[in-house]
Order: C-alpha cells, then structure tokens, then sequence
C-alpha cells in the first residue's frame, strides 16, 4: 500500500491519538483519502476480530458502518519499546464530518430544537438497526459517532465491536466511562452491552431539546451532559433531579429508566427496543404521557 500522509496548517502529519492506537490521515496515489489506524497496544484476539469486523462491513449493506480493510502484517516498526517487526493496520475511507457531539453544540447555541428532534430520532433509527442484527458496538460515544456532510450518522472505531461469531471472547475495552454502565466488565461482551449508552445518548439529546443549556452546563469534553457520578451516585446527581421534572414525558420516562437500570445488577435493558421505537417518532413538542385505555364491559 502507497500513501502519504495529510499535512496540517503546520506541515505535521493529520492524527488522531485513542486510547489502544492513533489514526493517521493520508492520501494514497489515486487520490483517496484514509484513515490508517495504528495499534500502540496488544489487543487480544486482533486478527480474529478485525477480520469478522471487516467482513461483517463489507457484506453486511449496513448504512452507519464503514467498509474497512485489516492488513495483518502492514507496517515495519523499529523501536525501543516493541519488538523490531511488521505491525497490523486497518483502513478505511476518512469520513469529512462533525461529531454528534460536535453537532450536538452546535444546536444548542443556536436553539434548534427541531434539528436536535431529528437528530434523536436519526439516532434511535441507528440503535434500532443494530440491535435488529443482533450486534454491538462496544464504545458508543459522543465522539465515536459522526454527522457526515450529507447528514447520515457513521459509526468509527470498532475495536470493541460485537458480532455472533466474536462470542465467548472478552470485550477488549470497557468504552467511555460517562457512556457505559457502571457494572460493565470485561466479561460483558454480547448485543447488549450497548444498551446503557444508546439510553444515555438518547436521554441527552432528548433533554437538551427543551434545555440546550445543559450542554453548556454539563459537557466536559468526554460527554454529552451526563457523567459516571451521575450513573454511581443518581440520587446525588443535580441533573437527573432536573431531567425527572423535565416538560417532557420522554424526558422523565427516559430518567427512570436510566436510573433503574444503573442500580440494576445486570447491564442489558429489558424493553430498549420499545424505548428507541417510540424515540423514532418523537418531534420536537413536549410529549404528554399517554392516555390509558378505557374498557367497555359492552366492547
């Protein structure tokens, strides 16, 4: 593979650091643009992984996964901290973008309630698809998921990916700590580990709906509004006893959930379907709680 690297405003190559490797932008010789992501720490299981994720993007026509390459044995190293030898890489196409929280900032400031609606219900439509095939991602994150230029939402970083042939093994990471569960462990690794932060997602975009000023109340940089403390210690949290009284069922339904699952031992949440099937429909109205059914003995 041929490739240089894209240069900033001060001539350095364009990276990305995480947490298990840094991501390089480079422009091959046809003129496409990757991301090439470089692993600075031993992953288990890599090659097994990354070849059923790169399979499953390929194959699988999903619309918020981009298709990727795994090249097992693509970069020589030479260093004092690795053994000299050639390291794997994987590739995919460099996606021009905004994060979702990025975007998220973005509607707040200028009061846009409506786009934040449909941000959420664009959301909703992503988890749903996902757990309609049954798979995870891992580490869903307000800077793991992006707004394109067209406005459809891409998932990246999919080191902690869950698919059914990946079962039995751990999860390699445990994601952003203000997005997961707090009982996760690296024995969770199965289609619903993402459900605790697909919740905290949606409850976020909800609520800054009607108060885009949480946002700039609340994010820190490594969240959306909501953090760990408020997942450990809820009935300490300022935030949720605001949520709980929001204007909004969704809102305060949303709230209840959250709560009841962080105090719960186990971290899958019964009904998530229902919660982002309802969430797909919402507009950018306070939602009234709904009407009980009245039964006739004469029906």
């Amino acid at each position: 593979m041929e490739f240089e690297p894209r240069l900033d405003a001060r001539r350095s190559p364009v990276f990305l650091a995480g947490n298990f490797a840094g991501v390089f932008r480079v422009v091959t010789r046809d003129g496409e643009h990757l991301a090439i992501k470089c692993f600075t720490r031993e992953v288990p299981d890599l090659p097994r992984r990354y070849s059923a994720v790169a399979k499953f993007c390929r194959s699988a026509q999903c619309p918020y996964v981009v298709p990727l390459q795994f090249l097992s044995a693509e970069v020589f190293v030479t260093s004092r901290v690795a053994p000299h030898a050639d390291y794997a890489v994987v590739t995919m196409p460099w996606i021009d973008g905004r994060s979702i929280g990025a975007v998220a900032e973005i509607l707040c400031q200028r009061g846009n309630a409506a786009a934040l609606a449909g941000l959420t219900r664009a959301w909703s439509r992503l988890c749903l698809d996902l757990l309609q095939r049954g798979i995870a991602h891992g580490d869903l994150k307000h800077d793991n998921i992006l707004v394109s230029q067209d406005g459809r939402l891409k998932l990246i970083d999919y080191d902690s990916m869950y698919l059914p042939e990946l079962k039995g093994l751990p999860s390699t990471m445990l994601g952003g700590i203000n997005f997961q569960h707090p009982k996760r462990d690296v024995r969770h690794f199965d289609a619903a580990i993402d459900h605790f932060s697909m919740l905290v997602i949606l409850l976020s975009l909800r609520a800054l709906t009607f108060g885009p000023e949480l946002f700039r109340c609340h994010h820190n940089g490594e969240n959306l509004i909501l953090t760990k403390d408020d997942f450990t210690r809820p009935e300490g949290s300022d935030l949720l006893k605001v949520l709980a009284v929001s204007p909004d069922f969704h809102v305060r339904d949303w709230t209840s959930h959250l709560i009841k699952s962080a105090k719960a031992p186990s971290i899958g949440i019964p009904g998530m379907d229902v919660i982002l099937k309802t969430a797909a429909k919402i507009d950018a109205t306070p939602a009234l709680p709904p009407k009980k059914a009245l039964f006739s003995f004469f029906s």
